[in-house]
């Protein structure tokens, strides 16, 4: 017969058990979405219509296509890769962090049409105005995900110090703005021109992180 000390460890652990369930399933969860987001972007790629054979004609057909797609393969990448620097540092998830992981899914999955409306209507502003909202949004639900688990929850490591902590914070509330700002800034873009902008942003960006949070004290993981 269990004793009661036996009764205790179980509960101990079925809910050690119960909390790394949660955690495993959200995030394969979570990679599954961005993977498949990233797999249908491919998918609006479409072959010229009334293609006469040149060079040139297919060019100008397919250049607005890939240069959508390269931008949101980048968008999407590193909205995955500041969503798994965040969970890399939350110990536990519960329901909030649950459901604000789901609407910031619910809106990774947008990007793709987002970026049909985009390669095929560039020109008009409002067709921008839709796919920059979106990027925004995105980046607006990964802060308060953030703000959440680091600053009311306490959910995250205590490795992370408080001031590494408002420094993620601002950093994903102002960056996708001002990133997503810069990169259409660029007047009459050739192809290729606003990836490349937003690549070099990103890697600019990326290596002051590392120097900001080291200086702040924060472990490399933070970065």
């Amino acid at each position: 017969m269990a004793s009661e000390g036996d009764l205790l460890d179980l509960g101990e652990g079925l809910e050690a058990r119960r909390r790394r369930h949660w955690y495993d399933r959200l995030m394969m969860l979570a990679d599954g979405v961005f993977a498949v987001a990233i797999t249908f972007l491919v998918s609006y790629i479409a072959a010229p219509v009334d293609w006469n054979g040149s060079w040139a004609s297919f060019w100008s057909h397919l250049a607005p296509q890939l240069d959508a797609y390269a931008l949101s393969f980048l968008v999407i990448s590193i909205y995955w890769l500041a969503h798994r620097r965040f969970m890399a540092m939350i110990l536990a998830v519960d329901a909030p962090i649950t459901v604000l992981t789901l609407v910031v899914l619910g809106l990774v999955v947008l990007i793709p049409p987002a970026t049909r409306l985009v390669s095929a209507y560039y020109n008009f502003p409002v067709a921008r105005a839709v796919y920059a909202a979106l990027v925004v949004a995105i980046g607006a639900m990964l802060a308060t995900l953030w703000a959440y688990a680091a600053l009311v929850a306490k959910l995250v490591s205590e490795e992370v110090g408080g001031r590494v902590r408002w420094f993620l914070l601002a950093l994903m509330v102002f960056t996708p703005s001002f990133f997503l700002l810069l990169t259409m800034a660029i007047p009459n873009a050739r192809p290729g021109e606003t990836p490349l902008a937003l690549t070099a942003l990103f890697l600019i960006g990326w290596r002051m992180r590392l120097w900001t949070v080291r200086r702040l004290g924060g472990k490399p993981y933070a970065a």
